[in-house]
C-alpha cells in the first residue's frame, strides 16, 4: 500500500470513529449539553445526508427536562435535515416507520415534502396489525390519525374503517374524525351504525357522527332501527332518511 492509500484509510477510520462517537453523543439525553450542541453542528457540517441524517433524526427519540433547550436542539436538527432537501425524505420516510415518536419527523417531514408525498408517508406508517398490547404503537396510529386530519385520502377511506373497530377510543374517534373529512360515498354507511350507540365508551364518536349527518345531509340506510321515527330527544328521522332536529 502506497503512502497515499495509506493516508487515505488513514482518514476514513478517522472519520468512522468521529461518526460512532458525535453518534452517541447525540443518542444520549445525559450527555453534557455542549458536547451534544457539537455533536449536531458535526452532523449538520458533514455533506452525506445518508449518514448525517439519519444521526440527526436520533435526537427525536428524547426529550429534555429543560423545554428550551430541547426544542432548541430539534430545531437545530430539524433545520440540518431540511437543508438536504430531497435526499432527506427516504431517511425521514425510514425513520417515521419504526419510531413511535413522531411529532418532529412529522414537522420535518411537511417541511421536506410535497403534500401527495407527507400523505403516502403516513399512510404507511399507520399500523394495521393488532397492537391493543403494544401502547406505544397505539399511540402512534393515535398521533398518524390526528395529522391526517388535514388531508384529503382518495381511496383510503376502506382502510381506515378498520380502526373504527379498535379498542381504544381514542383511535377509534379520531379514525372517525378523519373519515367525517372525506369526500368518500363509503363514508355514511361506515358511520351510521354510531348514531344508535348509545354506550359512554363511544360518545364522543356519536356525537360527531351525528354533527356530520346533519351538517352533510347523509341519509340513512338502516331506518328500521327506528321505527317510530324518533332517536334521541329532538333528533328525527325525516321520510327521506335524513336526520333532523325538531322543536
Amino acid at each position: 500500500m502506497g503512502l497515499f492509500d495509506r493516508f487515505k484509510d488513514y482518514r476514513k477510520q478517522r472519520d468512522e470513529r468521529k461518526i460512532s462517537k458525535s453518534l452517541a453523543v447525540i443518542k444520549n439525553s445525559k450527555a453534557i449539553k455542549e458536547d451534544r450542541q457539537a455533536a449536531i453542528e458535526y452532523f449538520k457540517g458533514l455533506d452525506d445526508p445518508h449518514v448525517a441524517v439519519p444521526a440527526l433524526l436520533q435526537r427525536f427519540e428524547y426529550s429534555l427536562e429543560h423545554g428550551i433547550n430541547d426544542t432548541r436542539e430539534k430545531e437545530s436538527c430539524m433545520e440540518g435535515i431540511i437543508a438536504f432537501g430531497e435526499p432527506a425524505l427516504p431517511h425521514v420516510r425510514e425513520h417515521l416507520l419504526t419510531t413511535n415518536r413522531i411529532a418532529w419527523p412529522i414537522k420535518t417531514l411537511k417541511a421536506l415534502g410535497k403534500e401527495d408525498q407527507v400523505i403516502e408517508i403516513l399512510k404507511s406508517a399507520l399500523d394495521f396489525n393488532d397492537v391493543r398490547f403494544d401502547q406505544a404503537k397505539v399511540d402512534k396510529n393515535y398521533d398518524i390519525l390526528c395529522y391526517m386530519i388535514d388531508y384529503k385520502l382518495p381511496g383510503f377511506a376502506s382502510q381506515l374503517v378498520h380502526f373504527l373497530a379498535d379498542p381504544d377510543e381514542r383511535v377509534r374517534f379520531a379514525a372517525t374524525e378523519v373519515l367525517i373529512e372525506q369526500d368518500d360515498p363509503l363514508v355514511p354507511p361506515a358511520l351510521e351504525r354510531f348514531i344508535g350507540d348509545e354506550s359512554p365508551d363511544n360518545t364522543r364518536i356519536r356525537r360527531s357522527v351525528i354533527e356530520a349527518f346533519l351538517k352533510h345531509s347523509w341519509q340513512l340506510k338502516e331506518l328500521e332501527r327506528y321505527p317510530n321515527g324518533n332517536v334521541v330527544g329532538p333528533l328525527f328521522v325525516s321520510k327521506d332518511g335524513r336526520l333532523e332536529v325538531r322543536s
